[in-house]
């Protein structure tokens, strides 16, 4: 059984559970629902229902819908801690870059403190000078209170600035270092704001950590209950259809396959109205154009437009980057997992673009797609070829899913939790662009 995410039509296929006949029953992707006790009937329960037709067919659905459950709360844990790792990975891309601000701007205002130090003993020697030549003489307090810093050298900052004769050079060193003690202060401002942001940003990524740890925990716990409940639910429904196992679990591997092609189908059947939506759109701004009603905006496609003549992909960089993919199948999916020992998607696409020498984001679905729309590099689906990268989701922004397109309508990935890199069908409603790492 595969589940549907009601917002998208998403159906998804998953990793096999179990042993033997277990290898139907298969995992993709749902939305979360709570965990409920579950009243699983006995082989007792099975033998009476055989006795009587009606309650023999009542309990062959009752056993149907069972297996199905299990399946969608494996679906809708692996989507939840698929989810919550990109969360993870989107908050700790913020963190490392809110952290690169800060000591950036920490060392900025370190080096602009300096600046205005030196700049203000400075001008305030030549305070002193000038009111010594003008009768006074303040070398004393600039000596005695700390050599041209803090509130003395500020102070005599603040004279030179009133003393009415000066000359264009002291006047430059007068503004210089009034410029300099402006540009240190709002740099350690600045520096102190970066710092609160950062820590603001560690403590949200601490909390998507845990989160996303919680999510791989619920994920592994319900894949054991499937994989504890499956087996016998599928040996009773063989009993009461006087049918083998291994028949149940290919009937119910059938019917997995066909949601998919359907769902599959109405993909490709939206993903036309689409593009003939599209395409009328484009004529009627080009008919207004040439009526001379003015351009009109372009429908652009949302999230970055697919470009009009896509670059072809760099065949030996595609070829490299399949190759690694291709050393990695059988390595197990393990969150963060940027191998050697295993990989989950986002870490499996750009360890490969990384050995073909492309960067091609950090280890976030989301950043490989905004890289890729930085650069152009975003492909209608209907043009897909080998290499590009397709993702899951429901939008720029909140994609979670990632693989490499290698041509024929598969792909390799790291799909899910306790499953492991392999090559599989493209599963359900992609979204409409991929990335071209390689253009």
């Amino acid at each position: 059984m595969a589940d549907t995410n009601e917002k998208t039509g998403r159906v998804r296929p998953g990793l096999a559970i179990g042993a033997g006949v277990m290898g139907a029953v298969t995992a993709s992707i749902g939305i979360v629902t709570p965990a409920q006790a579950v009243d699983y009937p006995s082989w007792n329960d099975v033998q009476q229902a055989k006795n009587n037709v009606a309650n023999q067919q009542a309990m062959i659905d009752n056993i149907t819908t069972l297996i199905g459950n299990l399946q969608s709360s494996v679906d809708s844990a692996r989507v939840a801690s698929e989810k919550a790792a990109e969360a993870y990975f989107q908050a700790k891309d913020a963190l490392e870059a809110a952290t690169a601000k800060a000591d950036d701007l920490q060392k900025q205002a370190a080096d602009a403190a300096a600046k205005a130090k030196t700049s203000k003993m400075r001008a305030g020697l030549l305070a002193s000078h000038l009111a010594k030549s003008g009768g006074g003489d303040v070398t004393t307090d600039l000596m005695l209170k700390g050599g041209g810093s803090g509130a003395a050298a500020d102070k005599l900052l603040f004279q030179l600035g009133t003393m009415s004769k000066l000359t264009e050079q002291s006047k430059a060193v007068y503004d210089q270092a009034t410029k300099d003690k402006n540009t240190a202060d709002a740099l350690t401002a600045q520096a102190k704001a970066a710092k609160a942001e950062r820590e603001s940003l560690a403590a949200e990524a601490d909390k998507a950590l845990a989160a996303a740890q919680s999510a791989q925990a619920a994920a592994q716990a319900a894949l054991a209950t499937q994989q504890q409940k499956s087996t016998e639910l599928v040996a009773q429904l063989a009993t009461l259809k006087n049918t083998s196992a291994q028949t149940e679990a290919a009937y119910l591997q059938g019917e997995q396959i066909r949601q998919q092609q359907e769902a599959a189908r109405k993909a490709a059947e939206e993903e036309q109205r689409r593009q003939q939506q599209q395409q009328q759109q484009q004529q009627q701004q080009q008919q207004q154009q040439n009526s001379g009603g003015g351009s009109a905006p372009s429908s652009g496609g949302g999230g970055g437009g697919a470009p009009a003549a896509p670059a072809a992909p760099n065949g030996n960089v595609v070829d490299t980057a399949i190759s690694y993919a291709r050393a990695q199948l059988g390595k197990p999916y393990i969150f963060g997992g940027e191998g050697p020992t295993g990989y989950d998607c986002s870490g499996l696409t750009m360890k490969a673009y990384a050995y073909a020498g492309v960067y091609i984001g950090s280890h976030s679905v989301n950043n490989q797609y905004y890289t890729a729309a930085n650069r152009g590099q975003l492909v209608s689906y209907s043009a897909k070829q080998a290499g590009d990268l397709i993702f899951w989701g429901d939008g720029p922004g909140d994609f979670y899913h990632v693989g490499i397109y290698i041509g024929g309508g598969m792909m390799i990935a790291a799909p899910t939790e306790g499953d492991v890199v392999k090559v599989q069908s493209v599963w359900g409603s992609p979204w409409r662009l991929v990335a071209r790492p390689s253009a």
